[in-house]
């Protein structure tokens, strides 16, 4: 599954020439052999810079760390400010505070009013937005690229004065109680809820990323603010930058703000990984209101941070995508699901292969019957070197067309450094995609995907 734009269930989806200038000052440079580039006059800020391909990767002595893609061949730019923080990260009394900072990071800061800065985003035609996840949390602006400079001040703004006043706390807390009580109303909420709560045992994963009632109620301006500045630090921000830019001007702006924030060190800790499951969970859910059977199934498999979530993503393809994919085939155009769905989902910790289908309730029994006597079969036969093969060059092919938006680049690049926690694994993606051979497929079902290490959970309607 590539990253953050195939299977987005748990959210609230790639720098520099020789001149380079920083804080207003012409410097000679040459890079070295290393890729790093060593300047006569460097800021006081800068710690490092190097060139990875076409992206430059500046290093500040605060620890924050840029990441600038110039694109002549659009006029768009996207800035986003990833951390490394997600609800995995959260101690007990912070269960949806993550998600809970996001809201109050658009209620004002230091120099903005609340609303002021979405406001102004809009008039200029952009977009401004942001999104939690149980592993990372990113805010992002895209614009036209004249309006650039003017989006990473907002960013900056928002991501390092915000205003955390008892006052925007009380504010908010209404608002995302609603939010809570929508997701507890939706039915499909608590489906995904459930199997994450029954797949993890050891790790935070196991809770939702909004958190609950009891842990919001209490939240207050000490707790929010104690949060934000153990967590939303130098160390752990990565700016990234794509679009129709000049990367010594964003360097320049980004050396006097990022670059000059003072904080606490903070890198997430190792999430740790859930012992191997050897048994089969199951639960049941029953809801009024619906009307056809929701089934989620998950296999424990590999971190994202793993090379074999490169076999996990090319298996998904196989499985999953298109209309020529198996089950597409077998299930979808036999009649037997409403929709079918599924593949790698990557975390930081231990990750799952799923697959989630909709169908009406008296057909449950029969499709998982056949999702298991199929992927028994490709276990004992192995799959054909031709799909493997079509498999690799779909996604590759599938990655040109989607790195064409500035966006899709800018949260590859976020992803890779704040998630991963290497850029290789953005730079390199088609390489390691193509890279899969058809015995590395064959080996990934046998060896994670039984009949007998599953959980399940199936959302039907009430007898």
């Amino acid at each position: 599954m590539k990253k953050i734009h195939n299977f987005k269930l748990n959210f609230t989806s790639r720098i520099m020439n020789n001149l380079l200038i920083l804080m207003g000052l012409v410097m000679a440079s040459v890079i070295n052999s290393c890729g790093y580039i060593t300047n006569q006059t460097v800021s006081d800020n800068l710690e490092s810079l190097k060139k990875e391909k076409e992206i430059y990767i500046a290093k500040y002595k605060n620890g924050a760390t840029a990441l600038i893609k110039e694109r002549k061949d659009t006029k768009a730019v996207s800035i986003q400010v990833w951390f490394g923080v997600g609800s995995v990260f959260e101690k007990d009394k912070e269960r949806g505070l993550s998600h809970f900072l996001e809201h109050m990071l658009f209620n004002g800061t230091k120099y903005t009013k609340p609303g002021e800065i979405e406001a102004k985003v809009e008039e200029k035609g952009g977009l401004i937005n942001a999104a939690t996840s149980k592993d990372y949390t990113f805010y992002y602006i895209e614009i036209a690229s004249p309006f650039w400079k003017e989006a990473l001040t907002y960013l900056y703004y928002m991501t390092t004065v915000p205003t955390l006043s008892q006052n925007m706390v009380e504010k908010e807390k209404p608002i995302v109680l609603e939010e809570l009580n929508r997701h507890h109303d939706n039915p499909k909420s608590k489906l995904w809820d459930r199997f994450y709560e029954l797949a993890y045992k050891v790790s935070d994963y196991k809770y939702p990323v909004i958190g609950f009632r009891k842990t919001i109620e209490k939240f207050d301006e000490k707790l929010v603010k104690n949060y934000f500045y153990s967590h939303y630090v130098p160390s752990n921000t990565y700016i990234v930058v794509v679009g129709n830019v000049n990367k010594d001007e964003v360097l320049k702006e980004i050396d006097k703000t990022w670059g000059s924030v003072k904080g606490e060190y903070y890198r997430p800790e190792e999430v740790p990984l859930e012992p191997k499951q050897t048994d089969i969970r199951t639960d049941t859910i029953r809801q009024k209101q619906i009307t056809r059977a929701y089934v989620i199934i998950g296999w424990q498999v590999p971190s994202v941070k793993d090379k074999e979530s490169f076999v996990g993503s090319v298996l998904e393809e196989i499985l999953f995508n298109g209309r020529t994919s198996i089950f597409y085939q077998k299930l979808r155009e036999t009649g037997l699901v409403n929709g079918i769905y599924g593949g790698y989902m990557g975390h930081r910790g231990t990750s799952q292969f799923l697959i989630y289908f909709i169908t009406t309730p008296e057909k449950v029994d029969k499709v998982k019957t056949e999702i298991f006597k199929t992927l028994k079969e490709f276990r004992e036969n192995g799959f054909p070197e031709e799909m493997v093969e079509n498999a690799k060059n779909r996604i590759v092919n599938r990655e040109v067309f989607s790195r064409e938006e500035v966006s899709n680049e800018a949260e590859n690049i976020g992803y890779a450094f704040s998630v991963v926690g290497n850029i290789d694994y953005e730079l390199n993606f088609t390489k390691y995609i193509q890279d899969v051979k058809k015995e590395d497929i064959d080996k990934f079902l046998k060896e994670y995907i039984k009949d007998n290490n599953y959980t399940e959970v199936k959302l039907l309607p009430e007898k």
